[in-house]
Order: structure tokens, then C-alpha cells, then sequence
């Protein structure tokens, strides 16, 4: 397994409040460089054997064959190993509580030059979890900044709860939805800027975004959803087709419980060593 078990990782109450009031939280924990050079070398391989895939939209690669528009490659038992590292597990749990799953994940890997934006948007529209209490882990596998396409926060936005999406029309975006701009202030805009290992902890209703990747470098980032086991995943959520013609089954999905051993109401849960 990926990274030294001795090593816990917690937030502060400083830090923690500092996420409630702001929406997101930059960890002093990072993953270890033997951790980066392992994703690094995932982030290739996946992308080198999935070139159908816009490397920004690889969703779900710690399952076997992904899921909406499959993921070739015998990939997920290592992106899974990536989220059972001992700090990432402690950080869920310091915001979480003491059972947390693993819903969901999704690799953005943008390339050099031809990286696509993502326009400001909420995460959580069309997800199963009721209520909806969810925290995203944002790994930078390269640097990542304003130059390369990093990503950026609304801070404070979270607090509004659920915002109305429209139709996002313009080419070469990774997401065709986005939060209307009376309900935000993009001059409040914050870049995140990490290196290599380094994470943001941020709210299920926090409006975010990127814009394209049009410098000489590569800008890859891994994301983990983390969810309390208290919250059901519902398993009756209909199938949908998205907007690139794949299915959407939340039915099957698997569950993996990071934290604790008590997943509640959610059934199809597997515990990671």
C-alpha cells in the first residue's frame, strides 16, 4: 500500500472551522513523493491506454472499468490503493466523522496547450446521496497554478446551498453546466495552487471551476469523494444517459469504507485493508 502508516494526518479546530466557514481547507499533510511518482506513473499509463477518453473526463478510475464510458486497463486496484493511503483516510474522517465511504473519483488530466476549462459549477446536481454530505479530496499529481489551468474556488459560496445551473454552450469544456453569475461573484475568485502530493479538502456546494490549460505543461489532478455512512446512496436513482451518449448507473456502484465499519442504510459496501 502507498504511503508510511505511521504517519496521521489531522486538521486543526482552527482548520476545521476554517472549512465550515470558507468551504475548503488546505491540508498541512501531504502525500509522499514515493506516493506522486506512483500516481504520476498511473496518470500515464491510464491516459497512454484510454486515448478514446478526453484525459479530463476519466470518472471513476479506482473501479474496474470506471464507469459512464469505460476505462480500459488494469488500473483501479492502484488508484484504489491511492485513496486507502492512512493521512487521506485520517483528513475524511477529521471532517466527517468516524465512518466515511468512498463514493466516487475522477481523474482531470489536462494536457499541455490543449487542456479543456471547466466554467464554475456545483458538484452533487445529479448525485444519489441524501441528505447530500459530501467532501472532495483534490490531489495535484503535477504542480498546479493559475498558469496551467489550476483549479479555483468561490470561498464562502458553499453557504448558499444548492444554485440553479444553465446550459453552457461554449466548445471545448469539460462540463456543459454552470452556475449562473447573479448567484456568485467570480472577482472573489481564488487560485489554488499546489505542488505535487499536496490536497484541498472542499464542500459538496462549493462553485468551482478552471479555466483551459494552454501553457507547455501537463496539469493532472485525482479526486476522491468521500461520504459519511450516516447519508444513504440511494440505490433507486434512475439510470440516465449523459450528454455524451454514456450511461449513468448509480444501482451497482460499489462502496468502500475508509473509515469505521458501520456503513448504515447503504448496501453493496466493501472495506479497504
Amino acid at each position: 500500500m502507498p504511503g508510511d502508516p505511521e504517519l496521521a494526518a489531522t486538521l486543526t479546530a482552527a482548520q476545521i472551522s476554517a472549512y465550515h466557514a470558507q468551504g475548503y481547507v488546505i491540508p498541512d499533510w501531504q502525500f509522499s513523493d514515493a506516493d506522486v511518482a506512483n500516481m504520476q506513473a498511473a496518470v500515464e499509463g491510464i491516459v497512454a491506454a484510454n486515448l478514446d477518453h478526453r484525459p479530463e473526463q476519466l470518472v471513476c478510475p479506482h473501479l474496474d472499468g470506471g464507469a459512464t464510458k469505460p476505462i480500459k486497463g488494469d488500473f483501479h486496484a492502484l488508484f484504489l490503493s491511492f485513496a486507502a493511503v492512512p493521512g487521506l483516510r485520517s483528513l475524511a474522517a477529521s471532517l466527517l466523522g468516524p465512518q466515511v465511504l468512498l463514493w466516487g473519483s475522477q481523474l482531470f488530466c489536462k494536457p499541455a496547450q490543449t487542456g479543456m476549462a471547466l466554467p464554475w459549477h456545483q458538484d452533487g446536481d445529479y448525485w444519489p446521496i441524501t441528505p447530500m454530505a459530501t467532501m472532495s479530496a483534490w490531489i495535484a499529481i503535477d504542480p498546479v497554478g493559475p498558469d496551467n489551468g489550476g483549479l479555483r474556488l468561490i470561498p464562502g459560496s458553499h453557504a448558499q446551498g444548492p444554485l440553479p445551473h444553465v446550459l453552457d454552450k461554449r466548445d471545448h469544456i469539460a462540463l456543459n453546466q454552470t452556475v449562473s453569475q447573479e448567484h456568485f461573484d467570480p472577482s472573489a475568485a481564488i487560485d489554488i495552487v499546489l505542488s505535487p502530493g499536496q490536497l484541498v479538502l472542499f464542500d459538496v456546494h462549493m462553485v468551482h471551476g478552471s479555466n483551459a490549460n494552454t501553457s507547455g505543461r501537463r496539469r493532472a489532478g485525482l479526486v476522491y469523494r468521500f461520504m459519511p455512512s450516516s447519508a444513504l446512496f440511494d440505490r433507486s436513482y434512475p439510470d440516465k444517459t449523459n450528454s455524451s451518449g454514456h450511461l449513468v448507473s448509480y444501482g451497482r456502484r460499489p462502496l468502500y469504507q475508509v473509515v469505521g465499519h458501520d456503513p448504515g442504510q447503504n448496501t453493496g459496501v466493501q472495506r479497504l485493508p
